[in-house]
């Protein structure tokens, strides 16, 4: 069959690259034996010791055959055996860290009861309303000499309270 030649090849030219060496005929060592004249029997065609399927032709070192889908087989139950072990781990690991933290919540209790199980973690101080005779933005500091009376304390404990509270907040 007559080949055609590519005009966009036939304008390429050939180089010969001295460092690219072609293939060589192999010289043969001084024992070589041929082929023997009969093979021995595939072992594809021999009998197996399990007859329920297709023969095994996957043989290891140790003497073990199988077929690849029983490899692939073994090796999708090994995968799901790890992926169950990993995460029962990871559940167990959850669970210790969980049991710790609700330890530790329980010393937490234990030395100061009540505190955790009400959402009021910051006290402050009662706020009572101004007397009506300050602006509501003045302070008791701000108070001019000439309306000394609102600083005067009065006889009552609890009014002087209530005025310690307006000069601190």
């Amino acid at each position: 069959m007559p080949s055609e030649q590519n005009p966009l090849l036939a304008q390429v030219p050939l180089t010969v690259s001295p460092f690219i060496t072609l293939p060589k005929a192999p010289t043969l060592p001084h024992n070589y034996a041929s082929l023997p004249s009969t093979l021995p029997p595939s072992i594809l065609n021999s009998d197996s010791d399990d007859h329920s399927g297709p023969p095994a032709y996957v043989t290891s070192g140790s003497g073990f055959r199988a077929q690849p889908s029983t490899i692939v087989t073994q090796n999708k139950a090994l995968r799901h055996q790890l992926d169950t072990a990993a995460s029962e781990a990871s559940t167990k690991v959850r669970d210790w860290r969980a049991a710790i933290d609700e330890r530790e919540l329980a010393e937490k209790r234990r030395k100061a009861p009540g505190w955790l199980d009400s959402d009021a973690k910051i006290l402050r101080p009662a706020t009572t309303a101004p007397p009506p005779d300050t602006k509501p933005g003045a302070s008791l500091l701000d108070a001019d000499e000439h309306n000394t009376d609102a600083l005067r304390p009065q006889a009552s404990a609890n009014d002087m309270g209530s005025q310690m509270d307006r000069a601190f907040g």
